[in-house]
């Protein structure tokens, strides 16, 4: 159906072979740039708002973004700053019909110190947000190395739940 992460000046050879962009990013998104830091809202989110611009003119579904590392911030203000941020969006994000979804990564072994490494984590900023268009990157590879109970995880949050990456463990 599509692919991944690939750049606006790809989606015509994917419209091409009648392919999508399933999951588009933004311009200096990083994984340490994220929204838990309220330093990299104006910037991030000015950049959000072009992808998503950009997602819905060509008919794709989804944004990603990222939490950012802890670096010593407690899990409740960064959660709490992700909200700020997101909520800022998410009526743009809802009138373009395009998700915002924020990935989960595990910090137990490939992405030390990233925030929403926890479904319950991510699913609590869906629900403080309360849009329908501000969802989770369900990563099985990295949810099965943090938490493991996939199936049931998936079962209890897929209304959370926007896009999902698939890799086998423990070798992707």
């Amino acid at each position: 159906k599509g692919i991944d992460f690939t750049s606006p000046k790809d989606w015509p050879t994917l419209q091409k072979y009648g392919l999508i962009c399933t999951l588009t990013r933004f311009e200096g998104m990083t994984i340490a740039k994220g929204f838990n830091r309220k330093e990299n809202h104006a910037p991030q989110l000015a950049a959000l708002r072009t992808a998503i611009e950009q997602t819905t003119a060509a008919g794709y579904p989804n944004v990603i973004c990222m939490s950012g590392n802890r670096a010593g911030m407690g899990d409740e203000e960064g959660l709490e700053n992700c909200v700020i941020a997101l909520k800022q969006i998410a009526a743009f994000a809802e009138e373009k019909k395009v998700n915002v979804c924020m990935e989960l990564l595990n910090s137990k072994r490939n992405h030390k110190d990233y925030m929403c490494d926890h479904t319950a984590w991510g699913v609590e900023m869906c629900k403080r947000v309360g849009s329908e268009r501000i969802k989770l990157l369900y990563d099985i590879y990295h949810m099965q190395v943090q938490e493991g109970d996939i199936i049931a995880t998936i079962r209890e949050s897929i209304q959370h739940i926007g896009h999902f990456h698939t890799a086998g463990v423990p070798g992707r």
